[in-house]
């Protein structure tokens, strides 16, 4: 039997890291728990990036060491991320993305797009990313980029040349994540990272409603979404596709020409959800995960079925979901430990004597580095969401500019491939690690600018600066 070497290679390193922390001296600021603490996260990160275990297993593995290090008290405290609604948010969020899947609303809004923008394979391309976008506005990330996965390979297996196939191939499933990444910026429900932000504002004392969020995050996730498509199109111009190969595909697709039964069920369920999400910026008791697991619930509902248990069970991308939850448990040991505090007391200026924008624009750039080696959005997130809140307070600004900031950057982790959500088409073969950062950096910057410009003034227009 024979073993790739880059996952043997990874458990020895991050063996290393775990011994080897014993001999980091402590400093100002970062105490011998608080070392062990960091060298479990950077051990972590090494066996999820190196597949050394299965994402779950190494996830797992990440709460053992936590209490065996000595880092959390009790088994309890290494699991504190596991009882955060923020995680059952995101499994009901696949099951409403399965149900949207069984019947044919995603595909449908799909041909709508391609009818709309045309049969240019770059138009394609922008119908992909706009739906995909739509749809993980309030839809998990890695359900959506799971769904149209399988589309995005329909609409490759028209090529009939394999070199056009391959070049195409990289503009599609380069912009599939990114567009769903980008895309969850616009709604709370969009991406279990908003949620966490919220609830770091809520402890600040800062309540920003649904409504709210989509002040500032629609003109973001719109305008982030159009500018990926500008670049992706021309950094990986995808390959002509003719006209009749593109109505071939669409026939292939079997959409109804009315909506059954089923269908019409599902739309009006989505829609409801949306709107008591909505109106949930009025009526505090329609908290966004509550809505969410009542309408899940309907999905079940005898006499409709939409959905059964083991299709559900089989669906939930079970490493996505132990993903966030260990990510949630380090980002709490790591603020316990008083990592946090000593990262951002060294990464970031004690002040900054600089107009709102700027504070933004670099802010947002250290953020995107700090995802180079901390490639996990919901880890940057918890780890800084505490800290960066005292941070504002101290010099005086509010810290919902610097928890927005953070939180759309942490949501766009896509310079490499490396979060889970880029990291369901890197497997697919069409495009190297190396050759991603081509476009997802300009991205980066395109967005980091964005947000220094839309966000002081979205606050401003909310009330929120104070």
């Amino acid at each position: 039997m024979t073993m790739k070497k880059t996952p043997l290679i990874g458990g020895f390193l991050a063996a290393a890291i775990l011994i080897g922390m014993f001999f980091v001296p402590e400093a100002a600021g970062l105490t011998g728990t608080g070392i062990r603490a960091l060298g479990i996260m950077i051990a972590l990160i090494v066996l999820l990036v190196t597949e050394t275990f299965p994402i779950g297993v190494s996830c797992i593995l990440g709460i053992a060491l936590l209490v065996i290090f000595g880092v959390s008290p009790t088994v309890g405290a290494a699991l504190s991320g596991y009882t955060s609604h923020v995680l059952f948010f995101v499994l009901v969020s696949f099951g409403i993305s399965q149900a949207i899947v069984k019947v044919p609303l995603s595909r449908r809004l799909l041909r709508f797009l391609i009818h709309l923008f045309g049969y240019e394979s770059k138009r394609i391309l922008l119908a992909i990313m706009l739906c995909a976008g739509l749809v993980s506005s309030i839809m998990s990330n890695v359900a959506t980029t799971a769904v149209f996965i399988t589309i995005v390979e329909g609409i490759l297996g028209a090529y009939d040349n394999g070199a056009d196939r391959k070049k195409s191939g990289k503009a599609f499933m380069i912009g599939l994540p990114i567009a769903s990444m980008v895309g969850g910026i616009m709604t709370p429900a969009g991406s279990p990272i908003n949620l966490l932000a919220l609830d770091f504002l809520a402890q600040a004392g800062i309540q920003i409603t649904f409504v709210q969020w989509m002040v500032i995050g629609i003109p973001i996730g719109i305008v982030g979404l159009l500018l990926s498509w500008l670049i992706i199109s021309r950094v990986f111009c995808p390959a002509p596709l003719g006209a009749g190969r593109m109505a071939t595909y669409l026939e292939s697709l079997n959409i109804p020409k009315h909506f059954d039964a089923q269908e019409r069920y599902v739309f009006i369920l989505i829609s409801g959800i949306f709107v008591l999400w909505v109106l949930s910026s009025w009526i505090p008791v329609l908290n966004i995960t509550i809505v969410g697991i009542v309408g899940f619930t309907l999905l079940f509902l005898p006499g409709f079925s939409i959905l059964t248990w083991g299709e559900f069970c089989s669906e939930v991308s079970w490493a996505a979901f132990f993903l966030i939850g260990t990510m949630m448990s380090m980002g709490n040991a790591l603020t316990q430990s008083g990592v946090s505090d000593w990262l951002v007391g060294t990464v970031f200026p004690s002040s900054m004597a600089m107009p709102t924008p700027i504070i933004l624009l670099v802010f947002s750039l250290i953020f995107f580095a700090l995802l180079l080696p901390i490639p996990l959005g919901p880890v940057l997130i918890s780890m800084l969401g505490g800290p960066l809140t005292a941070l504002a307070i101290s010099w005086g600004i509010s810290p919902a500019l610097l928890i927005l900031a953070l939180a759309i950057c942490a949501s766009c982790c896509f310079i490499l491939p490396l979060d889970t959500v880029p990291l369901l088409t890197y497997v697919k073969g069409y495009y190297k690690m190396q050759e991603m950062p081509r476009a997802s950096l300009p991205i980066q910057l395109s967005i980091a600018v964005c947000i220094a410009l839309w966000v002081p003034i979205a606050i401003g227009i909310l009330g929120l600066a104070g």
